[in-house]
Order: C-alpha cells, then sequence, then structure tokens
C-alpha cells in the first residue's frame, strides 16, 4: 500500500501563530492556492482512497482534488484531528504565557509530558491518532493509495509509527502542499520520501 501523508493549507492562525488544535478554522487565501498546488500534485500518484479529519481546514484542502476525482470515496477519520489544545487555542505563546505563566513554563520545559488544565494529554493524543491508524489500515488493501490530509502532529505520529519511532517529535516539519510517500508492505514501511 502506498499512504500519502499531507498537511492542511495555511489558516489565518498559522499566519498569526496562534495555537489552535480542535479549534475549527478555515484555510486563508494562500492556504486555498495551496490545495489547489497540492491537488495537482496527488493527483498524478492516481489515489483509490481520499481521508481527511472532522475539520474543516482538511476538507478545504481536499477540495480541489476531490474536484478532480470525484469517484473517489472519502472517509473522514476524526480520530486523525490535530492535538487539543483547551484554553490555549485561538492564543500565541506572549498570550499564553501571560494568561497562565506557570502552566506555560512547565509545558516548554516537558511539552510531550506535563498536561496543562483543559489541553489534550499528549498520550491521548498518540493513542487516538495510533487507534485511527489502526482502523485504516485494516480497511484498505495492499493494492491502495490513500491520501491523507491531516495536521502537522498527526502526520508527526504516523511518521514516528511507521518509519522511525526514534526521531524527535519537534524536529519533523511537513509544510503545507507537500506530501510525504510512505509505501507500506504488511503494514510494515518499506520506504518513505518526501515530494515537493
Amino acid at each position: 500500500m502506498k499512504l500519502l501523508l499531507a498537511r492542511h493549507g495555511e489558516t489565518k492562525y498559522n499566519q498569526q501563530r496562534k495555537f489552535y488544535g480542535a479549534a475549527d478554522v478555515s484555510l486563508d487565501e494562500k492556504g486555498r492556492q495551496q490545495a489547489v498546488t497540492l491537488a495537482a500534485k496527488l493527483v498524478k500518484e492516481q489515489p483509490t482512497l481520499l481521508v481527511k479529519t472532522n475539520l474543516q481546514r482538511t476538507t478545504q484542502t481536499l477540495a480541489p482534488l476531490v474536484t478532480r476525482l470525484p469517484q473517489l470515496p472519502v472517509v473522514t477519520i476524526p480520530a486523525f484531528a490535530e492535538k487539543g489544545f483547551g484554553n490555549w487555542e485561538g492564543l500565541d505563546a506572549d498570550e499564553i504565557e501571560a494568561q497562565f505563566p506557570a502552566e506555560w513554563a512547565r509545558w516548554l520545559q516537558a511539552p510531550l509530558t506535563y498536561t496543562p488544565p483543559t489541553v489534550e494529554s499528549f498520550a491521548a493524543f498518540k493513542q487516538r491518532v495510533h487507534e485511527g491508524l489502526q482502523w485504516l489500515l485494516s480497511h484498505t488493501t495492499e493494492d491502495d493509495t490513500v491520501v491523507v490530509v491531516a495536521h502537522l502532529g498527526t502526520i508527526r505520529l504516523i511518521y514516528q509509527e511507521l518509519v522511525d519511532p526514534t526521531i524527535n517529535f519537534y524536529s519533523l516539519a511537513f509544510k503545507a502542499s507537500y506530501f510525504s510517500i510512505i509505501e507500506l508492505e504488511n503494514n510494515k514501511a518499506q520506504q518513505w520520501r518526501l515530494n515537493q
């Protein structure tokens, strides 16, 4: 199976460097252009299944590809949604630090193990992405080429699970309008590459 992982396009919160996790924000104009660029690249891969999350930024990013390939099934996997940041969502780092100084300082020291109040724990986030991935792998075949449009945190976790569990979570950069290709055999990664 070939798994094509793509990050959603830009939103105004990306520009403003705000935390937005579960907040259902839409693409901005640049994000919509990135979605068109991404579709032109992905259509060449001849996908057989399209996957998105329950957040509109992934639906909007996938839309140009759906328009090009209207015959393909589209599956929504809510488990692939971004990590929830609770009452930090809609705030940038300076605003979070001003409103929640002690929590912010503790989180900066241990972002993968400390969970501020109202924020989804990293462990819970990792578990639900794992469950979503296992569901997807159990409902596809070796002949499928699956496009997954998701979020940065989600793509990092899928990469760690399938390709390299030892790599630093925060060192993985996946840009909008790019996609990674993971070639799987018996649900084990045989090859990974980045398409630019």
